[in-house]
């Protein structure tokens, strides 16, 4: 929800021998699915100096109500269902959010800000703290009758595109990049919970990059084992990433700046064509190496929102596991907890993490 340009993670050909070797047994796809309860906080404050309008309808942006439901909706599709988002309440709040430092706009003062981008407040980042009191949400989560929280709002309300916490910052394995965990002041519930921060200014296919967004920070310290390097031919997930404009003989997925045939950030409506091997992940673990042409017109129109529709889609979503992780990255993204638990990670060593998006 923070207006800054986000860049993709330090974003690979081959994978260790036991995956090579790995029998060739017929694909399971994952045909349970998980449950996840979610409550929505949405911060759209009536403006009393413009009649009690809500601040997205005296702007003129979206409501979050149907963007909401659509977005469950591309999330059941692209995880085949095993992501079964539930809302179970929502929240409308009549106030503007608080900053970590306490600072709240009012109509006024935001308004302004609006007007002179220079009257923005800084430090920008919104109290998640605040937030979880304000609903007495870390007493619905440790409960299980909250998993998760999305939260809609404006530009500059301070919350960040993907949040979580994991019980006392236990991370699995280390890792000198920030930007893969993200804590904040979110209180320690006991479990491990993930807080969306979605923006009502655009359509929802910025809430799914946003996603994405935790898709990518969530593998890189598991799957990834606390690292995203093209470089690694060794990992998969590094693999999956990879892009033909540094990789042209190995193009797979890309991230969710960009496709296969990406040039540069966020260029989705690329209509150059590359061999790319991103149905073979479909088949994970069992790559052939198969590859096909792509380019914008594999994903469609509009291209933002049909490309993070289809980025996800092709994240492996198999029974079993390979090299000690599950051949579904899903549970990762949905259901840490659970993941970690029925496998734990191989050579991690749970400690507190010392770099983190605090």
């Amino acid at each position: 929800m923070r207006r800054r340009t986000f860049l993709a993670l330090p974003c690979l050909a081959y994978f260790t021998q036991s995956a090579l070797a790995a029998p060739r047994e017929p694909i399971q796809r994952i045909t349970d699915k998980r449950t996840v309860k979610v409550i929505v906080v949405c911060y759209d404050p009536l403006l009393k100096s413009q009649g009690n309008q809500k601040l997205s309808q005296h702007m003129g942006w979206n409501d979050p109500r149907p963007m909401t439901e659509k977005l469950i909706g591309y999330l059941r599709e692209s995880s085949a269902g095993y992501a079964d988002f539930q809302l179970v309440e929502w929240i409308d709040v009549d106030v503007f959010p608080a900053k970590r430092d306490g600072f709240r706009y009012d109509d006024a003062s935001f308004l302004a800000m609006w007007k002179d981008r220079d009257l923005v407040h800084q430090p920008d980042a919104a109290s998640y703290a605040n937030l979880f009191q304000d609903a007495d949400l870390a007493k619905r989560v440790t409960s299980g009758d909250v998993d998760e929280v999305w939260v809609w709002g404006a530009p500059y309300f301070g919350f960040d595109e993907y949040a979580f916490k994991i019980p006392g910052d236990l991370v699995q394995y280390q890792s000198d990049n920030p930007w893969f965990y993200r804590p904040y002041d979110i209180p320690d519930c006991g479990r491990t919970v993930a807080v969306m921060g979605f923006n009502y200014e655009v359509g929802e296919d910025n809430a799914l990059h946003s996603f994405g967004h935790r898709c990518e920070g969530m593998l890189s310290i598991t799957v990834g084992r606390g690292a995203w390097d093209t470089k690694d031919a060794s990992n998969p997930w590094s693999r999956f990433t990879r892009q033909a404009k540094e990789y042209p003989d190995d193009a797979q997925v890309g991230n969710v700046h960009g496709g296969p045939n990406a040039e540069d950030g966020y260029d989705y409506s690329q209509v150059k064509e590359v061999l790319s091997a991103a149905e073979d992940w479909l088949n994970y673990p069992h790559l052939t190496g198969k590859k096909s042409m792509v380019s914008c017109a594999t994903w469609g129109e509009p291209h933002h929102l049909n490309f993070q529709r289809w980025w996800l889609a092709h994240l492996p979503n198999n029974q079993g596991e390979t090299d000690g992780f599950h051949n579904s990255w899903w549970r990762y993204v949905i259901d840490y907890d659970e993941a970690i638990r029925t496998l734990p990670p191989p050579g991690a060593k749970p400690a507190k993490a010392r770099t983190a998006m605090y």
